[in-house]
């Protein structure tokens, strides 16, 4: 829910739209429940007919570098997390989020949430944004058995 920015992903006209047509159709959800701690596999196992494991990346890869506990330096996770929470909550009136308004940002790192970091700090207003990838440049174009959503080959 807050992980995705509002950009990519509307919570209200899409997200709760489609929670709430599944609940409509029977599907309950259970929140604040974690596995091996409020109920064993074993009890899941033995009550349904099917087990689905859904998971995101929310424990962070930290880097062990100099000046990595200097102030703003932040996980990508905390800064998109807090600026959904506070955009869905207040339309980021309360202030409680991480904000790149006026800021040199790096990013460093790639993919999907590299990108949300970088759209919602220009979003923010930030002074100038650079994105560091650690993986090869993509090539520009794809051959012919190399479709999205497959990693693009040389």
């Amino acid at each position: 829910m807050y992980g995705i920015p509002n950009m990519k992903l509307d919570k209200q006209e899409v997200v709760q739209r489609r929670v709430d047509l599944m609940a409509a159709e029977g599907v309950q959800f259970i929140t604040n429940v974690e596995v091996g701690k409020d109920i064993s596999a074993e009890a899941l196992r033995s009550d349904f007919d099917a087990v689905v494991l859904c998971a995101g990346a929310t424990q962070p890869r930290d880097l062990p570098v100099a000046g990595r506990g200097l102030k703003g330096v932040h996980f990508a996770m905390d800064f998109l997390t807090a600026n959904t929470k506070s955009l869905l909550d207040s339309n980021l009136e309360n202030g409680q989020y991480i904000s790149a308004k006026g800021l040199d940002v790096i990013v460093i790192g790639g993919g999907d949430t590299g990108t949300d970091c970088v759209a919602t700090s220009v979003r923010h207003g930030c002074k100038s944004v650079t994105q560091l990838e650690i993986m090869p440049r993509q090539p520009d174009a794809r051959p012919p058995d190399n479709p999205w959503p497959e990693w693009p080959r040389p």
